[in-house]
């Protein structure tokens, strides 16, 4: 178990505590949170692995209270969800597994081209517009059981961009609108950070207090964002998801210059 090697103020749990609300509502409605808790917990002082660990653990509880506020709703699509969790699961644990055989400076360079490219289709593309399905290119069980393994595998691997990657798929790939997309990449994405969770928390790099009091804050968060999907669906989703993929690819690509 790493030491704690910083001490908070009262205050700055507080607004730790309004940050994972503000990125619990983000991260409900088009995913993108850790694009907010990450900053602001390096900012606070917490070293980037413990950092990490902290924005593993609150983004888990933010997730579990979306996926139940969604499923409570009847807004989720549980068809081929089992055989997607499982398949993700697997994913994400060969790609933790993995991250010490292999480099990953392949990824940090390709992983940019891939937000920019997400962010011009959400932009430009009409099928994200429109508040109907169109017609499936692949069967449900198909993208489960590929993408599952394939994004479960990024994600236990590498992990920036997973939320907006599910997403993107579902509507490409299966036809869904870009609300529908939202709901049904919650437990997909859900199941990668509880297997990433378990990693830091077997590595002794978890607060296991800050990540409470930000998980409580993510529960709050969570749940208004999610209600803010179920009332206002794709008019709320695509301008927060363009918003996000715009954000990570400039952070991105920043990073790289």
């Amino acid at each position: 178990m790493e030491p704690l090697l910083y001490d908070l103020s009262n205050q700055l749990f507080l607004l730790l505590f309004f940050i994972a609300i503000i990125a619990g509502i983000v991260d409900a409605i088009a995913g993108g949170g850790g694009l907010i808790t990450v900053p602001a917990l390096l900012l606070a002082g917490i070293p980037p692995l413990q950092a990490l660990g902290v924005n593993r653990l609150q983004a888990v509880i933010g997730e579990t209270a979306s996926f139940i506020t969604f499923l409570a709703h009847k807004q989720l699509n549980t068809q081929g969800l089992l055989l997607g969790i499982t398949a993700t699961a697997l994913g994400a644990m060969l790609g933790s597994y993995s991250v010490s055989l292999f480099s990953e400076n392949s990824l940090k360079l390709l992983l940019p081209v891939l937000m920019l490219g997400i962010t011009a289709y959400a932009i430009l593309s009409k099928r994200l517009k429109s508040p109907t399905n169109s017609k499936p290119k692949i069967t449900t069980n198909q993208f489960m059981s590929l993408f599952g393994l394939l994004i479960g595998f990024y994600n236990g691997f590498f992990g920036p961009g997973t939320g907006s990657i599910w997403m993107i798929s579902f509507v490409i790939l299966l036809g869904f609108t870009i609300k529908q997309a939202s709901i049904s990449t919650k437990p997909l994405n859900l199941i990668g950070n509880i297997i990433s969770l378990t990693f830091f928390m077997s590595l002794g790099y978890v607060d296991y207090t800050l990540g409470l009091i930000m998980g409580a804050g993510q529960i709050i968060g969570s749940v208004t964002g999610s209600k803010i999907v179920i009332n206002n669906g794709d008019k709320i989703v695509r301008p927060v998801f363009i918003s996000v993929t715009l954000i990570m690819t400039i952070k991105l690509i920043y990073e790289m210059v």
